[in-house]
């Protein structure tokens, strides 16, 4: 269910729309006489986007994060095509769990916004953020995170940046030493930092942590002194510095980076070293993983499809700073 355009996009006019949209639910539930619609939000989640194609990716995105993570979401897309400077519209994303006859219902607020209103959509949006509760900021827009980015384009990111409780974004377009720029620029503003380059480590954190978990292992971490990250790109990108960052950062152990042949973009064989043992995490064909030691063991896992509905899910589970991030970004910098 949704309205139709709110035109010009000032706070007010939209909280209206949602007020009028809940009414409209609520007279639903009257013709069904019980109550049918549960209300639902933990968060507030704003993702900007400048794609071309328009918002239809992210708004979908939105929705099925809603499932895991309820939240008030807002879609800002920027868009030079737009018929006025600012509009808005509101929806209701609403599902039923498996076996309930009552739905769980969100709010979902989209902006339409031409580059040149862009600076001034975080004022609109200031009063669109949920009472008392956490402001995520994913940040999909890639004029404004580019190191070309306009003044303006600086400008409307860093008041949206200023609203959030945490920014998450994806560095994956990015050479490394830029990301490490817009991070820790970030940071020292005191703004919690999320990157969905670390967040694609999971499939091989995982494993090698699982590794040294068990405190009767006989050859622990702290022995292993030596990490070579092997990539494919032409550069290490962010992930590579971050897995780096992760192995070494504990016991500052020597790292090399290693440019290979391999079976897609990124990272793709992590090789640790001590005097009596190597540990290898190699991806051996596009779906496949292999984690062999040289004291005989081994072991098969799957290299998972990354799709953003599953990284932001993961991303959005830690509102607050990440540790294990934080130290292997720390890490990352003196590598770079």
């Amino acid at each position: 269910m949704s309205t139709g355009v709110i035109y010009p996009a000032q706070p007010e006019q939209i909280l209206k729309g949602l007020s009028k949209l809940w009414t409209s639910l609520g007279e639903e539930e009257k013709e069904h006489g019980k109550p049918t619609v549960l209300r639902a939000c933990a968060m507030t989640l704003i993702v900007a986007t400048d794609s071309e194609g328009g918002c239809f990716y992210e708004a979908q995105t939105i929705s099925e994060l809603m499932r895991e993570h309820p939240s008030r979401g807002v879609v800002v897309t920027v868009c030079p095509d737009a018929e006025h400077g600012l509009e808005a519209r509101v929806l209701a994303q609403c599902w039923k769990p498996f076996g309930k006859a009552q739905q769980i219902c969100c709010e979902q607020i989209e902006i339409t916004s031409k580059p040149d209103e862009w600076p001034n959509v975080a004022w609109t949006l200031t009063g669109l953020t949920a009472a008392d509760l956490p402001v995520i900021f994913w940040c999909r827009h890639k004029a404004a995170l580019s190191p070309s980015a306009t003044e303006d384009e600086r400008a409307g990111l860093q008041a949206i940046v200023n609203l959030a409780s945490k920014v998450v974004f994806d560095s994956q377009d990015l050479e490394a030493g830029e990301a490490v720029k817009l991070i820790s620029g970030w940071q020292a503003q005191g703004t919690v930092v999320g990157d969905l380059a670390w967040t694609r480590l999971t499939p091989w954190r995982e494993p090698i942590a699982n590794i040294f978990d068990n405190p009767a292992r006989p050859n622990p971490f702290s022995n292993f002194d030596s990490v070579e990250i092997a990539y494919t790109d032409d550069k290490p990108s962010a992930s590579a510095l971050y897995a780096a960052g992760w192995l070494s950062a504990p016991h500052k152990a020597k790292v090399e980076f290693k440019k290979v042949e391999g079976h897609g973009p990124g990272i793709h064989r992590i090789t640790l070293r001590s005097k009596s043992e190597t540990i290898d995490f190699e991806r051996t064909t596009r779906e496949n993983m292999t984690l062999r030691s040289t004291n005989g063991r081994q072991r098969e896992y799957t290299y998972p499809d990354h799709n953003l509905t599953t990284l932001m899910t993961e991303e959005l589970a830690i509102i607050g700073p990440d540790p294990a991030f934080n130290a292997a970004f720390a890490r990352a910098q003196e590598l770079l």
